[in-house]
């Protein structure tokens, strides 16, 4: 209790403003032994100008209790007695009057307090020791320490730190939040043929987007950081420049269906380059911007904006293939549209068993590649692969039972759902014990192991043996699911939409930060960047899900009254719904801000940068002083934030 009682104590004794003191120090001599007789019966009188010590009685054995008197010393100074044996060991003696080792001069110089003789060498009878009385006088003002000015710099890092996680984290929180709304999904229908075009493209479209939109995004990232790559640079103007000639010309001929749609391509192909470009762009200006300032204020934003271009830097190749799966998506999606909704019966079965193979086989290897990098994994295979085959059944009762009776809804239509949603659970069921053991994921699940490495070769092809059974489980399901349903039938691309990202929202935010932060010390070192990265996918998990809730709560009447005037999706959105979120989204934002500075300084404890870092380093060196100065300043900036944000939301919101 005791030791607890002296750290607290040490840390609420901050280290902040240190002073240069003058020490004065004056001794008195105490022989060691029985006081003679004639000892006289009261105390020396101090006198004179200088400081002075006594001693009273000036002799004594072990235990016994002595006076120490002091003058002419400094007012209301800080002091210390000594005891100095004839080895010259000095140690600093307890006053008895307070039980610690320190007191104050009184307001004019003089003290005296009461010491016990300790028990130490040198202690036989004659010897003479020595009392000194240490009296500290401050000279000149108070300044900051070296403690408190790390602490503030610290601070300032971590405030940056979190800035830039809660700004990046924005954009990709904004987005998702959209498919997160039931509201907003659940009227999104899709064509299956429109559906299995755009995801069959969606392999083809990554490729190309990571190969060659990355390089447009590397040379404007290297234009933006002050580099010049004359090749692929005047390539890419080249292009970009004939892309635009082009599409412009293309607008005065013929207005029929297909230079509209070739115009559509085009479009859609200028718009990926140019997303590129720009986001490239901004992040060589970022980290151009991030090396000119080491020193000062400027050195903080200096520092805020160079960690985000360097993040887009790192994930380039990733931005690429996103935008260019989807742009080709999309590319297939409107020139295939017309066509798969015009097809005949036949064909529309036949065409859609062909696509639901492919679609099925994509989707099925990447979660078993996802599936292989952990055991626990594993279970991602079956889960997908049952939800796929929930399908099944009920297009086969579509098929067989409900296709035949009349038009009408029959009075047992609700025993119908019922019976569809009986069969969906059972052909799920059915299908996921089928994948657990034929891809032997209870091996994976007990024993901890990944699938093996085994190959197979399929069409001239070397395949992971893992990935190719479960590639040929998705093609079957895909395959018979697509040919009993069709291209031309509806298919509830909302629910999947919303169902997909709020699984992948409770996934992310359900990992702590303090987790995330040891993964990315490990992966990108010890720094600040870590602490970013962590802070960045936790707070777009937690941000995606707050603003998904604040769409969600939104007056239905602006969107009503939109599409009553035929407005399309993306203008109801912008009208009729951004309007209302904005001010919650703010509020959000600025309330994960605070939290993010929370983090931070947790997420410092695993090398993430920040106070954090600096306050486990002296934790473990037992300076509790300088950790209170990282506490108090922690305290203050958490409520200064609050206030502000307080401040903000009341004025604006």
């Amino acid at each position: 209790m005791t030791n607890v009682q002296n750290a607290l104590r040490e840390l609420l004794s901050q280290n902040l403003f240190p002073q240069d003191y003058k020490i004065f120090r004056q001794n008195a001599v105490i022989t060691m032994g029985a006081c003679p007789e004639d000892l006289p019966a009261e105390p020396p009188v101090l006198t004179g100008t200088e400081p002075v010590v006594a001693v009273y009685p000036p002799c004594g054995t072990r235990g016994d209790r002595i006076k120490v008197y002091g003058a002419n010393f400094a007012p209301n100074s800080l002091s210390q007695i000594r005891w100095t044996p004839p080895t010259g060991d000095s140690r600093p003696r307890e006053i008895l009057e307070t039980g610690r080792e320190t007191f104050t001069t009184g307001p004019d110089g003089t003290f005296e307090v009461t010491i016990e003789v300790p028990s130490i060498r040198g202690a036989g009878a004659g010897a003479e020791h020595r009392v000194e009385a240490n009296v500290r006088t401050p000279i000149g003002a108070p300044y900051l320490s070296n403690t408190t000015n790390e602490v503030v710099a610290r601070m300032i890092e971590t405030i940056f730190l979190a800035l830039v996680a809660t700004t990046i984290s924005i954009p990709p929180s904004v987005i998702l939040s959209f498919f997160a709304a039931r509201n907003l999904m659940r009227p999104v229908h899709s064509t299956l043929g429109n559906l299995l075009v755009a995801v069959a493209l969606l392999p083809v479209g990554a490729w190309l987007g990571a190969y060659y939109l990355t390089r447009v995004g590397s040379f404007a990232f290297d234009l933006g950081r002050g580099q010049f790559l004359q090749g692929t640079g005047a390539a890419v103007i080249i292009f970009f420049v004939a892309s635009v000639t082009a599409s412009q010309k293309l607008k005065h001929f013929e207005a029929n269906d297909l230079f509209t749609r070739l115009r559509g391509v085009f479009n859609s192909v200028l718009t990926a380059i140019a997303a590129m470009f720009v986001i490239g762009l901004f992040g060589g200006l970022a980290v151009l911007y991030g090396s000119l300032f080491t020193d000062g204020l400027l050195r903080y934003t200096s520092n805020f904006i160079g960690t985000v271009g360097e993040l887009i830097g790192l994930t380039l190749m990733p931005i690429g293939a996103v935008i260019g799966a989807f742009t080709l998506s999309g590319i297939g999606s409107t020139l295939t549209g017309e066509s798969l909704r015009t097809v005949g019966e036949t064909a529309s079965h036949v065409i859609g068993g062909l696509l639901g193979i492919v679609c099925g086989a994509i989707v099925l290897g990447v979660t078993a590649v996802i599936a292989s990098q952990g055991a626990l994994l594993g279970l991602l295979v079956p889960v997908v692969a049952g939800s796929l085959g929930a399908s099944i059944l009920p297009l086969l009762y579509n098929r067989l039972v409900v296709a035949r009776r009349a038009v009408r809804r029959p009075p047992g239509y609700a025993i119908d759902r019922s019976s569809r949603m009986l069969l969906s659970l059972v052909g799920a069921a059915i299908v996921f014990v089928l994948t657990f053991a034929w891809l032997r994921i209870d091996r994976s699940l007990i024993e901890g192991l990944l699938p093996s490495a085994d190959t197979t070769t399929f069409l001239g092809l070397t395949i992971n043996t893992y990935v190719f059974r479960a590639m040929l489980i998705g093609g079957v399901l895909g395959g018979i699911s697509g040919a009993i349903a069709g291209t031309r039938a509806a298919f509830p691309l909302g629910d999947i939409l919303y169902n997909t990202t709020r699984t992948i929202l409770n996934a992310l935010r359900s990992i702590e930060p303090l987790i995330m932060g040891l993964i990315f010390v490990i992966w990108v070192g010890i720094g600040p960047f870590a602490g970013v990265l962590a802070l960045t996918l936790h707070s777009i998990a937690s941000l995606g899900k707050l603003y998904s809730e604040q769409v969600e709560n939104i007056d239905p009447g602006p969107i009503e009254a939109l599409e009553s005037t035929g407005a399309n999706r993306l203008q109801t959105i912008m009208y009729g719904v951004v309007p209302q979120i904005i001010p919650p989204y703010i509020a959000f934002t600025m309330y994960r801000w605070d939290i993010n500075v929370r983090m931070s300084t947790i997420i410092g404890f695993v090398g993430g940068g920040g106070i954090g870092f600096l306050l486990q380093q002296q934790l473990n060196l037992l300076r509790y002083r300088d950790a209170g100065v990282a506490v108090l300043a922690i305290a203050i900036v958490v409520s200064v934030l609050d206030y502000a944000s307080a401040s903000i939301r009341e004025r604006y919101i």
